[in-house]
């Protein structure tokens, strides 16, 4: 059958446009159409015929389609999906794809759910030797209550959300009057929330591509800079969030031996985690100038308007072009790995024998 008229990827993107009846607060991590729109451009432009899916309805739709044409080459599903209140929700588009059996882009889903927890990224951290901040978790408001012995100033954000979603000035907080009253002015949807001790320094983002099969590539450290008419917001929060452009300069002066570091420890964590495809880990110094790992994003903007991650890559792996074609490259190689063959199994009579 000639599948010159199927698509090599479908890009499944939630997108900040999208009116539904829901807080719009929740699209603040959602890509814009106009970078939806370049990324199927690119893609284009690397050799693959990409089709967008903005909703899971019309993703299920172009999926059974090939449930009625086994001959056709399964499409690779292009992780852009970020949902909302799911604890699990960057997690669900690569077990649909593992559990039907179909490449996609990015980390498996084991590994999409433990990075969305900020706290439990932060233990794994800890645990293979990746220095972290002193932290608490705040299930509840009713269970708010400061650890013993805690030592101002704080920082308090929700634990499973991105884009800096409920970060802003009151974030940081100096006193047990000021938790409190961050605890009460957070809404109850960013529950759990992590309570981080406050580090002063400067913050870098680092990104990384690759897998445990291929190994990986990691890129120079920015170091995050405010634009100046935003220099007199203290904290990197949702205010300064844009869909328009980029809130943030990257400057790529970070020390030598302080660089080394930073990409050991991450690719050290991507390793720990399992991760596949990209990843942006982001950093941040005390006031002394010990680094701290903060979080790491397993699914990150790709957007050329306003996104950090591909500004770190071309800093030093290559163009926009080279970016797109190793992550769709890996998701293929990804697919000949052992956790598909759940899904391959009706079609593998030599590996699945009656």
């Amino acid at each position: 059958m000639n599948e010159g008229k199927f698509p090599s990827v479908i890009v499944y993107a939630d997108l900040h446009e999208f009116e539904g009846e829901f807080p719009a607060f929740y699209k603040q991590e959602w890509e814009s159409r106009r970078s939806a729109d370049s990324i199927l451009k690119t893609l284009s432009d690397i050799g693959e015929l990409a089709v967008l899916s903005e909703t899971p309805e019309d993703l299920l739709g172009k999926l059974n389609l090939y449930s009625v044409l086994p001959e056709v080459s399964k499409p690779v599903l292009f992780h852009l999906m970020e949902g909302f209140r799911s604890r699990n929700r960057e997690a669900l588009l690569p077990a649909v794809a593992e559990m039907f059996g179909f490449p996609h882009t990015g980390s498996d889903s084991y590994a999409q759910a433990v990075s969305l927890d900020k706290n439990l990224t932060r233990m794994v951290a800890a645990s293979v030797g990746i220095p972290v901040a002193d932290a608490a978790l705040i299930r509840s408001r009713s269970g708010s209550e400061l650890p013993e012995g805690w030592e101002f100033p704080g920082f308090l954000k929700p634990n499973g959300e991105g884009s800096s979603l409920g970060i802003g000035e009151r974030s940081v907080l100096g006193s047990k009057a000021e938790f409190d009253s961050g605890i009460d002015s957070l809404p109850e949807e960013y529950f759990p929330l992590l309570l981080e001790r406050y580090l002063s320094g400067t913050e870098y983002t680092i990104s990384v591509i690759g897998s445990v099969r291929e190994g990986y590539r990691v890129s120079k450290a920015g170091r995050l800079v405010l634009r100046e008419d935003l220099k007199t917001e203290e904290v990197y929060g949702e205010k300064t969030k844009s869909k328009e452009g980029m809130p943030e300069t990257l400057v790529f002066d970070c020390p030598p031996f302080l660089e080394i570091f930073l990409k050991e420890r991450s690719v050290l964590l991507c390793e720990e985690l399992g991760s596949s495809g990209p990843a942006r880990l982001d950093w941040k110094c005390d006031d002394v100038g010990d680094p701290f790992f903060l979080e790491i994003n397993l699914t990150p903007g790709l957007s050329p308007f306003y996104s950090t991650f591909p500004i770190c890559y071309r800093q030093s792996l290559g163009d926009e072009k080279t970016l797109f074609q190793e992550i769709v490259r890996i998701a293929r190689s990804e697919f000949e790995s052992s956790r598909f063959l759940y899904s391959k199994r009706k079609r593998n009579p030599i590996l699945f024998p009656k």
